[in-house]
């Protein structure tokens, strides 16, 4: 065996006599399936394509299903599906070929809908996380891991491309998760998404190196002012086809108002700049990223995004599903060791430069420690490098099967990582209380003989927070206000507006600092929804006294929050049903009396289930919840031959026999609101109630003809 220049670069699946556990595996697998008739030998004719495609359609659902119980990433998902269809699993699909070009059209694909949405307004609202926060990650990473791998014993180039894979993040699932979560416009989630942007740019340059690592004569330096000149180039015809060229070509396509012909041109442009980066010498993937990016920029990415977006995840799918059938998993299985040696040390190495990187811009430890837990994962456009490091015999098969084994972990690990960031931050705050305190707060809080009592103190300063704050002002009740954010403490504090303090309310010396223990009310309304409850509980241990005011999201999340020792609760989602059904009403011409009424009972509840009132009340409340569940709006149509037609309001007698004291009436284009006692019903009149359906049913029976 040829002298391996990593420490498992020529992995084996068997020892001398005796086979590896991998070995017996694969053979307890063949045996199962070859009974089944799911397995196709190496030697055996290819499957047909209509019952491959089946076959993977079948597994593509069941296991999104199972990913989709467990709350795992689609990514992970299909790499797994890849695993299983692909020559090393049930061998369905067993050409190189055909998986090297899906492969490859999938990700060109996938590259030019990212560059579509890419913004360059986006960029330079977040010049300073995307800069410095992105330099710092990126560039720590790759020293921290080539470090590493030099120490096993690799070449400077297999090590720096390792580096540069390991340096890069997965966009697709950390902003999902924080979509999910409701995060993506918090203080963290745009910090997050500056750093991911970085990520997305610097595959640029990484993928312009890549070709001078290749070899094992190092860098050749000679070639560099030509690789520059590649650079300016690409540089110049974006902004020459940006500017002037597609947005004039497609100008004219759109005019025509065909919605093929405007697709089929937006692939074209696709196409075409891919294939003429890769006659300058780049890739494909590069030039389908400029693509997008081109058309991006112009007037009509909105039209060609909404194109593009019913295929963009049948695009991830394909590439990712590609990556999976590459797995050799009797490789991983035979050198399980190292995959979890690799997995623990990205994990490690990318929380640290994570944490890091946010750190260098001043954020407090909490947003810290989750980028650093969000961002430890391998991304998409790692696997684009490390197949690129792969055909160029930068990276050893070996090597590279194991990699994809840990980068598929990393993916799978990611939901539970970022909701265990808030776990370590507390037994961090408890560990180091001292240390992780940010000493910009003993500056910006008020001095000794300007402390404040019976003051609001105000956890966030968000819309809501500048609302609470501006109420305060008018009627003349101090407050105090801690905000994460430095740039919110750099432009609204001011001699008008000094009590700013710059910190986490989920921190106990941050909330002493904003005299918790003196204050009357604390209001609670920060954007992110994991730290509402840790705020609580923190200010309740300080202030036995204080009345606690905090905002949540979801209706669920009120009873936990009052047990861990909230006063009130207000629900984002309870008040935007109220209004949403009050503008309903008045839709169906609900009299304003009726629905004041009904709006009033619905606010009882609210207030009763959302704050500390008595056991009678809360009984009675609930007592009205539930009918207030099994009540709905019903248009009752009079039909021809019915009971109702003829008859007058009067007649009907609506409140003694069904107890309805306020309806509508909808007659011919006229909407009655308080119809008079002696108008007469007539077919295709529509009676509107809001009731219960048994009592709506009774209704409808002297409105029905049968």
């Amino acid at each position: 065996m040829p002298a391996a220049p990593f420490w498992f670069a020529d992995c084996t699946i068997s020892l001398p006599g005796y086979p590896s556990i991998s070995t017996r595996i694969y053979n307890i697998l063949f045996f199962c399936t070859s009974y089944t008739g799911l397995w196709i030998s190496r030697e055996s004719a290819p499957m047909d394509l209509m019952l491959a495609s089946v076959c993977v359609i079948l597994l593509s659902i069941a296991l999104l299903y199972a990913g989709q119980r467990f709350r795992l990433p689609s990514i992970v998902s299909f790499l797994v599906i890849g695993m299983l269809v692909g020559p090393f699993g049930f061998a369905i699909i067993t050409d190189k070929t055909m998986i090297d070009t899906i492969g490859e059209i999938g990700i060109i694909l996938l590259l030019f809908t990212i560059g579509l949405e890419f913004s360059f307004q986006k960029l330079l609202r977040s010049w300073r996380t995307v800069i410095i926060g992105g330099v710092v990650q990126v560039c720590t990473t790759i020293v921290a891991i080539t470090l590493i791998t030099r120490f096993f014993q690799m070449q400077f180039n297999e090590a720096l491309i390792f580096g540069f894979v390991v340096s890069l993040s997965s966009t697709a699932i950390v902003m999902k998760i924080l979509q999910e979560k409701g995060e993506v416009d918090t203080l963290q989630g745009r910090t997050l998404l500056g750093i991911l942007i970085f990520q997305d740019l610097a595959i640029i340059p990484m993928m312009l190196v890549l070709p001078l690592l290749a070899g094992n004569r190092g860098i050749d330096l000679s070639i560099l002012p030509l690789q520059a000149g590649k650079v300016a180039l690409i540089i110049l015809v974006i902004v020459v086809m940006a500017r002037w060229i597609i947005p004039a070509f497609l100008f004219r396509v759109a005019r025509e108002k065909n919605r093929e012909l405007f697709l089929i041109t937006i692939a074209g442009i696709c196409i075409l700049i891919a294939w003429l980066t890769n006659e300058a010498g780049l890739s494909f993937t590069l030039g389908a990223f400029i693509g997008g990016l081109i058309i991006g920029e112009s007037d009509y990415n909105i039209d060609a995004l909404s194109h593009i977006i019913p295929f963009r995840d049948v695009f991830a799918a394909i590439f990712f599903l590609s990556i999976g059938m590459l797995l050799d998993t009797r490789i991983v299985v035979g050198n399980y060791q190292y995959v979890a040696l690799i997995v623990i040390i990205i994990i490690v190495v990318k929380i640290l430069t994570g944490a890091l990187s946010v750190a260098v811009l001043g954020m407090p430890t909490r947003i810290c420690v989750f980028a650093g837990f969000a961002l430890c994962q391998i991304g998409e456009f790692s696997f684009v490098l490390a197949k690129t490091g792969l055909d160029s015999a930068l990276i050893p098969v070996g090597v590279y099967q194991v990699f994809l084994a840990g980068a598929i972990i990393t993916m799978a690990l990611t939901p539970f990582t970022m909701n265990a960031a808030p776990n370590v931050v507390d037994l961090l705050y408890r560990i180091v209380p001292q240390r992780v305190v940010n000493k910009k707060i003993i500056v910006e809080t008020p001095t000794p003989e300007e402390e404040l009592t019976n003051h609001i103190v105000i956890a966030g300063y968000g819309i809501s927070g500048k609302s609470v704050a501006q109420a305060a002002t008018m009627a003349g009740i101090p407050y105090i206000v801690i905000e994460l954010n430095p740039e919110v403490i750099k432009h609204e504090r001011s001699s008008y507006r000094p009590n700013f303090i710059f910190g986490d309310a989920v921190q106990k010396e941050v909330l002493e600092h904003a005299g918790i223990e003196r204050a009357r009310t604390l209001v609670i309304v920060v954007s992110e929804e994991e730290a509402i409850p840790r705020i609580i509980h923190t200010a309740r241990q300080i202030s036995p006294k204080v009345h606690i005011l905090a905002r949540t999201r979801h209706v669920r999340d009120a009873r936990y929050l009052l047990d861990l020792g909230a006063d009130e609760i207000i629900s984002e989602e309870f008040e935007a049903a109220l209004e949403i059904f009050t503008r309903a009403l008045k839709r169906y011409q609900m009299p304003d009396v009726e629905i004041a009424r009904i709006i009033d009972r619905s606010k009882m509840v609210l207030n009763v289930m959302f704050s500390k009132g008595s056991d009678a009340q809360r009984v009675e409340a609930q007592d009205f919840e539930t009918l207030f569940k099994a009540t709905h709006i019903h248009a009752i149509r009079v039909e021809p031959g019915s009971p109702a037609d003829g008859m007058t309001i009067a007649e009907l007698d609506l409140k003694n026999r069904f107890g309805i004291l306020d309806f509508g009436l909808r007659k011919g284009p006229a909407n009655l609101i308080h119809p008079p006692d002696t108008t007469r019903l007539v077919v295709g009149d529509t009676l509107i109630v809001f009731t219960t359906d048994q009592r709506a049913s009774e209704i409808i029976s002297l409105f029905s003809s049968a």
